[in-house]
């Protein structure tokens, strides 16, 4: 009963602004339907926010502070890194935020946050994986350039004694499988967190047009 009256709303109102009693009965409906996932989606975020926040954090400070700062540039580019997810996330919860709105034009804008949130989880997961090697490579240049004398993989610390291990070209061509494997997490992991909440969302809207 409930997704027929939301059903009956939708096709009859392009929702510039409601009068007050309508947008209080509308707000109900959409909230028993779609609040879940997208609340969900939030949380996420929040959480994901931490996590990146506790991870980098002694990261960072551990740059600053250990190799006399002579490394601190590794430390600043985990920073610019830092701040890229933080307003990567910001512009997503906004995303999410907006699709809470019931004053807004629910049709046309509905539809148009989805697809939107879409491109976002795409570029995360690309971005996220393209990340790994970013890093490991612009930190193995930073030290190379400031420690020269160091060489190849013993940055990485020695393993044994091999000398494959002493080589910055093995650590470089491990970087490739590294990369693949680290993709289907990260498509695994951006699918639990978000892909599935999308899903219904799209659910809940398909069944809205039929």
């Amino acid at each position: 009963m409930e997704l027929e009256s939301l059903r009956q709303v939708w096709h009859t109102i392009e929702i510039p602004s409601l009068p007050g009693q309508d947008a209080l009965q509308l707000l109900s409906l959409v909230k028993k339907r779609s609040l879940s996932p997208v609340a969900r989606m939030k949380r996420n975020i929040v959480k994901e926010l931490i996590l990146v926040i506790a991870v980098y954090t002694p990261g960072i400070l551990y740059y600053v502070f250990e190799f006399d700062g002579k490394l601190s540039e590794i430390s600043w580019l985990l920073f610019f890194l830092l701040l890229l997810f933080a307003g990567y996330f910001y512009k997503k919860y906004t995303l999410l935020k907006g699709m809470q709105c019931i004053s807004c034009q629910v049709r046309s804008n509905m539809e148009r946050q989805v697809h939107a949130l879409k491109r976002y989880i795409r570029f995360y997961t690309v971005a996220g994986t393209a990340m790994i090697p970013l890093i490991l490579v612009s930190a193995f240049l930073i030290i190379r350039w400031k420690l020269p004398p160091t060489p190849g993989a013993a940055l990485y610390y020695k393993m044994g004694g091999l000398p494959w291990w002493q080589s910055s070209i093995t650590w470089l061509l491990a970087l490739i499988p590294a990369t693949i494997v680290a993709y289907y997490i990260n498509v695994w992991y951006v699918n639990k967190l978000y892909g599935r909440h999308i899903r219904k969302l799209e659910e809940m809207l398909q069944e809205l047009l039929d």
